[in-house]
């Protein structure tokens, strides 16, 4: 299977029409944020070296308790260690949202998902079973967003993704960036999240300190993401990550196919 490449000719930038949520609240599913433009281009090339110390892991994030086994870093909500999760230097990365599950940003709970595809469950066991290492990648500021709501935005992802886990029965790690990004969707050192993708945030704390030591094999391992800055996407942010760290890039529909 050829690595998915971007199009190298993109027409004009349109901005996504507002949708009002039913939370009455500023609603985002994923990458997908009705102000920001299509095409996502800070500079992220830079190596971000994170500090981490176990006294900055919550179990709360903000003012809404995480269910059990979820932490908070910073601005990141995680499932480090799912059972029978086995660190790897071969990495099978995904996104969540219109990658691993159909999503609504008009449907909010832990139940409002579906599979994009029915080969997933196979071809994760697939994976787990070649000794990869499987770890989603999403963003979802909603939670940062809905400062009035957030542990309903916080029960709503999180039970979604535990959800998921349980139907396609295998391990899997999680990271879930709930910062903001530019709200132009051009680089903004005040405003952008480090660890929202297209940033590569997310995936340096995995791999400095999630992966217990073992380095990884770039050549081997792999992102799948639904953001390819395509005509018809909400924007490159999945493929802006990927190359900001050197994977391979897939999207959903060719990689489950």
């Amino acid at each position: 299977m050829e690595a998915f490449h971007a199009p190298n000719d993109k027409s004009e930038e349109k901005v996504l029409n507002a949708i009002e949520d039913v939370q009455n609240e500023p609603q985002e599913t994923e990458e997908h944020d009705s102000k920001r433009f299509k095409l996502c281009t800070p500079d992220i090339k830079a190596v971000v070296n994170i500090k981490f110390s176990v006294s900055d892991v919550k179990s709360n994030y903000r003012d809404a308790t995480l269910l059990p086994k979820w932490k908070a870093f910073q601005t990141v909500i995680f499932l480090e260690r799912d059972d029978g999760l086995y660190d790897s230097s071969k990495i099978a990365a995904f996104d969540f949202d219109g990658c691993l599950a159909n999503t609504d940003v008009k449907r909010v709970g832990e139940n409002a998902w579906s599979l994009m595809h029915s080969s997933i469950p196979d071809k994760l066991q697939s994976l787990y079973n070649d000794g990869y290492k499987l770890v989603i990648f999403t963003n979802e500021s909603n939670i940062e967003r809905w400062k009035n709501k957030r542990q309903v935005a916080v029960d709503s992802k999180i039970g979604r993704l535990n959800n998921f886990i349980e139907k396609v029965k295998v391990p899997v790690q999680v990271y879930i960036a709930c910062g903001v990004g530019s709200k132009s969707g051009k680089a903004d050192k005040k405003e952008d999240d480090p660890f929202r993708k297209p940033k590569p945030g997310m995936w340096h704390l995995m791999e400095q300190h999630f992966n217990s030591g073992i380095a990884i094999d770039m050549d081997q391992s792999f992102y799948v993401g639904d953001a390819a800055g395509r005509e018809s996407d909400h924007s490159d942010a999945d493929i802006k990550f990927a190359e900001a760290i050197g994977l391979k890039f897939y999207v959903p529909e060719e990689y489950f196919a």
